[in-house]
């Protein structure tokens, strides 16, 4: 399922930010910005940020002086993100947009992320070549990419086929599904990026109360409502059958499973 619009609906803007932002996606950006180079001088714009984790992270590590960006299709995470950065209101400029179709002006940002986002856009393409006219020359271009499904989300994804529709199944892998090792450097260069290089980073996976935040985890995805409807006792199964499975990465109370991501750097040029 890569490549199509990845909405989520009702409070699961709220459940992102409190299950999968706390649990990988803030690991990530802390890993991704310990692999590339940043400075206070850069002007940062964060595609498909979501809640806006990667730019929180980004004025965390440089201070209040750098000029961070925001954009994604969801209205929920935009406002999200905006509330968790009330407290500085003029230091974060948030968009409600398309991939793209964005409202910013040619070549406005050095630095460009995207973590986990090219996946979800109907048209890759289009989507890179508008990061490009958004950037100026020289600048750097961040994609990251899972590097295929954990076991935990194989497991996962094995237990909603069990108990709720093999179709319901695959969707919840639509995440991993994206193989950007041979399309990406390919679309890269024809949008006008050059030196195109990839790094695989890890990161932990943490599930610290498994029986309580595997339904989140399950609300978090665009198959929740699906799941949710199918009944309670459903979703005891379902979890039940994720915890047996990875058992093995039990530690303590506590469910820690390694996940890989390719992380992508590239030159506007």
């Amino acid at each position: 399922m890569a490549n199509e619009t990845y909405q989520l609906k009702g409070n699961a803007a709220a459940i992102y930010e409190e299950q999968k932002v706390k649990a990988i996606f803030s690991p990530l950006a802390a890993a991704t910005l310990d692999a590339v180079s940043i400075s206070d001088a850069d002007t940062i714009l964060d595609v498909a940020c979501g809640t806006g984790i990667m730019a929180r992270c980004v004025r965390e590590r440089l201070g209040p002086s750098v000029r961070i960006s925001g954009a994604d299709l969801n209205e929920g995470m935009i406002d999200t993100a905006r509330v968790l950065t009330s407290g500085d209101p003029s230091g974060f400029d948030w968009k409600v947009a398309d991939a793209t179709n964005m409202p910013f002006e040619d070549a406005s940002f050095s630095v460009v992320f995207c973590q986990q986002g090219i996946q979800f856009f109907p048209d890759d393409m289009a989507a890179v070549m508008e990061m490009r006219r958004v950037q100026m020359k020289g600048g750097r271009l961040y994609l990251s990419v899972w590097a295929g499904a954990n076991d935990f989300f194989l497991a996962m994804a094995k237990a909603l086929s069990n108990h709720v529709s093999p179709k319901v199944g695959q969707q919840s892998l639509a995440p991993f599904a994206y193989d950007g090792s041979e399309r990406l450097p390919a679309i890269l260069k024809k949008a006008c990026f050059g030196n195109v290089s990839v790094q695989t980073i890890s990161v932990d996976r943490v599930i610290q109360v498994p029986k309580i935040d595997i339904p989140k985890e399950i609300m978090a995805n665009p198959v929740g409502a699906i799941v949710k409807e199918a009944g309670g006792t459903v979703m005891e199964t379902v979890v039940a059958e994720i915890i047996t499975k990875c058992e093995k990465y039990r530690v303590g109370p506590s469910l820690i499973i390694p996940q890989q991501a390719n992380l992508f750097c590239a030159y506007a040029i």
